[in-house]
């Protein structure tokens, strides 16, 4: 719970209707900007994925149950809910009792086109040994990558960051999500 008294869920369904309601309010050429960009993140994380994959990650994953997902309450961006939202979807209902709220007994909910960066970046020694060298190098180009767009939505809305959507929401008051962030 939070210092206000509701619980993660309550704070949960709040943040995503308030992000909702500003993506509904967007003008079209911004709307447009995050598409794009949304359309480069899950193509790059796809093929993150597919790395990940090669390594036969998920039954490495599998046979762990996720042990490095303890801390997935705070990996979820706006970055990941915008993929939802602009689709006119909702990402699954987080289950906030898991160490992750989106684990479930078979794995990850979410595709993993629209998964937390740190969830699709991050690789445990398991699964890194198992790749080869240039799959190697190639994941964490790709990385690079994906980083840079993430950062792109940081130095463009209040409230993006790589820190997770529950930390942000904990600073920005009733101030908005999409509230574009002067130029540096």
């Amino acid at each position: 719970m939070d210092c206000r008294g509701e619980t993660e869920l309550d704070l949960w369904q709040d943040v995503v209707r308030r992000i909702d309601g500003e993506v509904r309010q967007l003008p079209v050429a911004e709307r447009r900007w995050i598409a794009d960009r949304l359309q480069k993140v899950g193509s790059l994380q796809e093929r993150m994925h597919g790395c990940f994959t090669e390594a036969d990650g998920e039954y490495i994953c599998g046979t762990c149950q996720g042990a490095c997902c303890l801390r997935g309450k705070n990996h979820f961006t706006l970055v990941n809910l915008l993929g939802f939202l602009l689709d006119s979807s909702y990402p699954p209902m987080p289950e906030f009792a898991r160490t992750c709220p989106f684990l479930a007994e078979d794995g990850c909910t979410l595709e993993s086109s629209r998964r937390p960066f740190n969830c699709i970046s991050f690789l445990c020694e398991s699964i890194e040994e198992r790749l080869p060298e240039a799959t190697r190098k190639n994941f964490y180009r790709l990385e690079g990558q994906l980083r840079t767009l993430y950062l792109e939505f940081d130095h463009r809305y209040e409230g993006s960051s790589l820190r997770g959507l529950f930390i942000r929401a904990e600073r920005m008051e009733n101030r908005p999500f999409l509230g574009r962030l002067s130029m540096r």
